[in-house]
């Protein structure tokens, strides 16, 4: 078994999920892929209202230390489970940067006791009153070169009679430099971490539906950016990108297919070939798609792409957190060096008092 789907609380260090020893021991052994160990393991969680506790009781009033502290508890045990070097955040509850960065200080010292690594971190700025995105960095594996917020960057309008809008919390970019193993050359990654708007509130959307027009515009806005900005790790391989994070629409929605750039906003505005169904999925006529620039290395695994989604809501699944890159950079996340499209990758499921969401990952390698 290649994928862990259940990690237990109490024994997620030593046995964090059945199967995991095995597939640990594959993975991470250089006699069995002339590439030898995965220089980066990638990770993504969702945190489900973490901060600082203030800033938590500003949301959940009863909310409590023993509460947060079993809340930490599982959230390194994730983290610690699959050996993550860069973790994508969302969900950080805080009313500044500042108790942004308070907040990812104290993870990254309850993950330093666990580990005896050092992690680095950078929280975004944000619209949101309550909420932003970060990253945790381990130093030992990778350097921060450049970090940049699309905070403040304006949407493209669905329709040209509305008042322009913002990201509800600005999607954070991460340039990274990371140390080659066994003679193997450094790699400039560069992450863009986004959480687009969630459906709460969804009475107030005037198009009822759920708020996905806001999320298309969201995407299309990232689109645009990842593919001027890092037109380089587009076409060749030599820089990599990785777009992840809380998209809060499935992989089927229009919002979905435009971050990966099958669509683009123009598709939907007035006399377009797109219309949207009642659940925000595309409904386009013959020759719309454009060829797709961001690919799934969750979903286009054939193991990963087994599990339920990432978030469940009323006993339905959703794929709302992915992990995407394109097409030229697709090879460093293989799981063997001659297995295309087979990807290490994985959704990891725990205990529920860490996140509502599982938390996806996946290994670079070259």
């Amino acid at each position: 078994m290649k994928r862990c789907t259940f990690i237990s609380l109490t024994l997620a260090v030593l046995w964090p999920c059945w199967g995991i020893a095995q597939s640990r021991t594959n993975i991470l052994d250089p006699l069995e892929d002339p590439r030898g160990k995965p220089e980066l393991t990638i990770c993504s969680q969702n945190l489900n209202n973490y901060g600082l506790m203030n800033d938590v009781r500003g949301r959940l009033p009863g909310f409590s230390e023993s509460d947060l502290a079993r809340k930490e508890q599982a959230l390194i045990s994730r983290f610690v489970s699959q050996g993550c070097d860069v973790i994508a955040l969302q969900e950080l509850l805080t009313k500044n940067e500042e108790g942004g960065s308070a907040a990812l200080a104290r993870l990254a010292g309850l993950l330093r006791r666990s580990t005896n690594r050092i992690f680095d971190y950078r929280a975004g700025s944000s619209h949101d009153p309550l909420s932003r995105v970060g990253f945790l960095v381990a130093a030992d594996r990778a350097s921060i070169l450049n970090v940049v917020s699309f905070d403040n960057v304006e949407l493209p309008k669905l329709s040209d009679k509305q008042k322009p809008r913002d990201f509800s919390r600005g999607p954070l970019e991460l340039q990274l430099g990371v140390k080659g193993r066994d003679g193997s050359s450094s790699k400039t990654v560069t992450l863009i971490n986004l959480h687009f708007k969630s459906k709460r509130g969804a009475k107030d959307d005037p198009t009822q539906l759920e708020w996905e027009t806001w999320r298309m515009e969201m995407a299309e806005a990232v689109r645009r950016l990842y593919e001027t900005r890092h037109a380089r790790a587009l076409t060749r391989g030599d820089t990599i990108l990785v777009v992840l994070g809380d998209r809060n629409s499935n992989f089927d929605t229009a919002s979905a297919q435009i971050l990966e750039g099958a669509l683009t906003l123009k598709n939907f505005k007035e006399q377009g070939p797109c219309r949207l169904s009642k659940r925000g999925v595309p409904l386009c006529q013959a020759g719309a798609l454009r060829p797709q620039k961001l690919f799934s290395v969750l979903r286009l695994d054939p193991e990963t792409r087994q599990q339920h989604g990432t978030f469940k809501l009323d006993d339905i699944y959703s794929w709302l957190d992915d992990i995407l890159m394109p097409a030229e950079s697709l090879r460093y996340a293989w799981m063997h060096y001659d297995r295309e499209g087979d990807f290490d990758s994985g959704v990891l499921y725990g205990e529920t008092v860490a996140s509502d969401h599982a938390m996806v990952w996946t290994r670079l390698n070259w």
